[in-house]
């Protein structure tokens, strides 16, 4: 049979105190003597007293808990953003509660509404695939209105006023493809299955921004646009020449996709082509040849998040608004490394 709990209430009358004195004691408050509070405190520990924090954040109006809404479970750098917010909040003496939307509108607004219900104090996340496609951002407008501060990013909106954190995507692919440019490469495709997300389509950005600067047009054949389902055969239809000497990939789908065709177009990686991409270290450096990447810097974004979130929580604001950036790093592996493109055609 299970023992009840013991309360606030017994502990006061079993040593003669006021309920007060206990909870300022177990709350380590220097009202308290210290004689006082090693006694209390050592009662409730070996009485195995727990504090009804249900209770507590009524009483204080917080709970001293995020809300983290993800797109998805399997992404290495969500893994890697949540991470830095586990961390930071940790250290501050919060608790995380992570929600997956799986891309979907309809879970992405039952989430936010279900921990907004007096679970959480505020939101970190980064926008469902869904909500990007429908423009639908009324739950996030919803949510600020009732006092719960908003942080997102990677997917992030103009229309929403909230704390970002930005990754300059549109710097990113255009140093990654300055780069494959300097290598003498002429036959740059760009290839994606994200192209319908915000990120996916700053990255094309950046690619077109340094292509037009070398080559003063864009050759549309080299942009190569698909979805998981679809994206190996259209590379593979785009090597079949042998024309192409460079390939930037724009999510872990297309990078993979990229080595599979160039195998089965008999490409020697990377003599006849340089690849860089977006992956996870892990993978890349398993990949062959490893893959020269993007690196987002995953928990560095999510420090930076839950800190913009903490900022407006502990000076209960929330009217004037950061966006914070975080550069991406190209870190260089054997897919591009001493590749020099041997092809002098221009596109």
């Amino acid at each position: 049979m299970l023992k009840p709990k013991t309360t606030l209430k017994e502990i006061a009358k079993i040593l003669g105190v006021s309920k007060s004195t206990v909870s300022k004691a177990l709350n380590n408050s220097h009202e308290i003597s210290d004689v006082t509070k090693d006694k209390i405190q050592k009662f409730a520990k070996e009485h195995n007293y727990k504090a009804n924090k249900l209770a507590v954040n009524l009483k204080t109006g917080t709970t001293k808990t995020i809300g983290v809404i993800l797109p998805s479970i399997q992404n290495f750098f969500f893994a890697q953003v949540l991470k830095g917010i586990e961390d930071v909040a940790t250290a501050d003496d919060y608790n995380i509660i992570t929600s997956f939307s799986n891309e979907s509108l309809s879970k992405e607004i039952n989430s936010m509404e279900l921990l907004a219900n007096g679970m959480v104090d505020g939101f970190i996340l980064a926008i469902a695939e869904e909500t990007q496609i429908k423009q639908n951002f009324d739950h996030f407008s919803e949510a600020i209105q009732d006092g719960k501060p908003l942080v997102m990013f990677d997917r992030i909106t103009d229309t929403i006023d909230c704390d970002k954190v930005c990754v300059n995507d549109i710097e990113a692919t255009y140093k990654a493809t300055k780069h494959l440019l300097n290598l003498k490469c002429k036959n740059i495709a760009v290839v994606s299955t994200i192209d319908h997300l915000s990120v996916g389509k700053l990255r094309i950005e950046g690619y077109k921004k340094a292509i037009n600067e070398m080559f003063a047009k864009i050759n549309k054949d080299l942009l190569v646009i698909g979805t998981t389902s679809n994206i190996d055969f259209k590379i593979a239809n785009l090597l079949k020449d042998k024309t192409v000497d460079a390939i930037l990939a724009l999510d872990e789908e297309a990078v993979l996709a990229a080595y599979k065709a160039s195998k089965f177009r008999e490409y020697n990686l990377p003599k006849d082509l340089a690849i860089i991409g977006y992956a996870s270290e892990k993978m890349a450096a398993n990949l062959t040849p490893s893959l020269t990447t993007l690196n987002q810097h995953g928990e560095l974004i999510g420090k930076a998040a839950v800190n913009l979130l903490l900022n407006k929580l502990k000076n209960n604001t929330n009217t004037s608004f950061e966006h914070k950036p975080i550069d991406t790093t190209l870190v260089e592996r054997d897919s591009t490394k001493g590749f020099v493109s041997k092809f002098n055609t221009s596109t």
